[in-house]
């Protein structure tokens, strides 16, 4: 757990300039965002959002711990999207592209899985008053 009360993960695309995603599982995506200074910001009613640092190689991706499949699909184009624009890669090529969003997706939901083993037992001490 970070310093912000959430997980975080960095992912890279090396075969795209080594492109760098922070990936965040989080309860609470405006205080993880701000924790991180990012300039932008969710919505209240977000389920989750990405934020891209300008003129770098480098995206953040905030996702609730209950994010559904969608909306991790979701997510994970606009970060593809952006790697892809960063890389300077003008004809998306169907093949191309499904191949970095299968990376992308697999990533968070690797991440995802070990995220809920430990926010679990967390949860089950929290709830018989462990720490």
């Amino acid at each position: 757990m970070t310093e912000y009360g959430d997980y975080a993960t960095w992912l890279n695309f090396p075969v795209m300039s080594n492109y760098a995603v922070r990936l965040i599982f989080t309860d609470d995506l405006a205080k993880s965002a701000a924790g991180r200074r990012l300039s932008g910001r969710p919505s209240v009613a977000a389920e989750a959002f990405c934020f891209h640092v300008k003129d770098e190689g480098q995206s953040y991706i905030v996702l609730k711990h209950d994010s559904n499949e969608g909306t991790i699909a979701h997510e994970c184009w606009h970060i593809v999207n952006r790697v892809m624009g960063y890389c300077g890669v003008a004809d998306m090529d169907d093949e191309v592209v499904a191949y970095h969003l299968s990376y992308m997706v697999d990533k968070v939901y690797e991440f995802k899985k070990r995220v809920q083993a430990v926010h679990a037992v967390k949860s089950s001490n929290k709830k018989r008053g462990q720490r």
